[in-house]
């Protein structure tokens, strides 16, 4: 999760690359964002594992 919305965390080469996030309104997809800005991303390091709902 990214800013409340699911996210994917990208790495190339083992580093940190981009957080790609989804917001979702009402079952839908109704918005992707991208950062690759590295002072934006030091905070997504931590891992949250995937479970179903």
């Amino acid at each position: 999760m990214v800013n409340g919305n699911p996210a994917l965390i990208l790495r190339l080469n083992g580093e940190l690359d981009g957080a790609l996030a989804v917001r979702v309104d009402k079952a839908r997809i109704s918005g992707i964002s991208y950062v690759r800005n590295p002072e934006k991303l030091t905070r997504v390091e931590s891992e949250t594992p995937l479970t179903r709902r």
